[in-house]
């Protein structure tokens, strides 16, 4: 994966599909007519500050158009100017699991219950009909399923069998159709 630049988050545009976007490119698009009574140095730090907000403390890196469009005129509209989101779409249906907690629920079966579990919740979400799935916890997950504190060779074989085996569940699954699948 290429690393996105510090300034940039994905903007999820028509079809699912994700663009990586300067938020200074985003910010005078939203803003509108508001842009021309705002100091470009006070409507780059409320765009840093949503940035911030999302990639940091939300942990982040995926936005649609209309969650930082929503956040943005928040943030203005707490400086006492009103700007109108001119281009709010419906936020997408997200699905977001933590894989470490499946991984701390495995019993005495260790990986095997594991493994039962991540693909029963899967089918489970999966028939809920959500526009995209996200598995957080990867690389937290697999040093807890290997019983190891340090990233070792173990590791990254148990790491790229998950994520094999979920792509191989979720293509089996008639109902992944329109479905994006994201596993952190």
């Amino acid at each position: 994966m290429i690393a996105l630049r510090e300034d940039c988050l994905l903007m999820e545009g028509r079809g699912g599909t994700y663009l990586p976007c300067s938020v200074d490119q985003l910010t005078l698009e939203f803003v509108g007519t508001a842009a021309e009574l705002l100091d470009s140095e006070t409507l780059k730090e409320a765009a840093a500050g949503v940035l911030h907000y999302f990639k940091h403390e939300l942990g982040r890196s995926f936005v649609s158009v209309g969650e930082f469009a929503e956040a943005l005129a928040k943030v203005l509209e707490g400086l006492g100017i009103t700007a109108e989101v001119t281009q709010v779409q419906e936020s997408v249906v997200t699905r977001v699991l933590d894989l470490r907690i499946l991984a701390s629920g495995a019993g005495k079966l260790g990986e095997l219950e594991f493994f039962w579990r991540l693909r029963s919740v899967l089918k489970e979400q999966l028939a809920e009909a959500p526009q995209r799935i996200e598995f957080h916890g990867l690389r937290s997950c697999v040093k807890q399923l290997a019983a190891r504190r340090h990233w070792c060779q173990t590791c990254a074989q148990l790491e790229q069998w998950i994520v094999e085996l979920i792509r191989g569940w979720y293509a089996q699954e008639p109902a992944s159709t329109g479905t994006a699948l994201i596993v952190r």
